[in-house]
């Protein structure tokens, strides 16, 4: 057996579809956290906590790249959250424009 009845058994089982790339993503998402600590460190010395923290992330991060395996296309989600996210950040800032239209002297409703 050599190695290429080994790669073509691991594309027959579904490893570069599923596990590579949650493995990627989980051990880089980890590797970028334990790194520049965005969570900060424990005093006392045990960052036990904030390890597990750091798995469960990266955890969760490589799942939601598993989603988009099972024939959900990134392109289509993110179209549909950017979409409404779009929508909404449009009307927040029209109702601020609105609100400085109605702010007179850096008060707000005194004339």
């Amino acid at each position: 057996m050599g190695i290429a009845d080994v790669i073509a058994n691991a594309v027959e089982f579904g490893f570069f579809q599923f596990f590579a790339p949650f493995a990627l993503v989980f051990l880089l998402t980890y590797g970028v956290l334990l790194k520049y600590k965005p969570f900060g460190e424990w005093k006392g010395g045990d960052n036990t906590a904030v390890s597990m923290i750091y798995a469960v992330t990266s955890f969760l991060m490589g799942a939601f790249v598993l989603l988009f395996g099972l024939n959900i296309y990134i392109e289509t989600f993110l179209a549909w959250i950017l979409g409404r996210a779009g929508v909404i950040i449009i009307l927040l800032f029209a109702a601020l424009i609105i609100a400085a239209f109605g702010m007179e002297g850096g008060k707000f409703g005194d004339k």
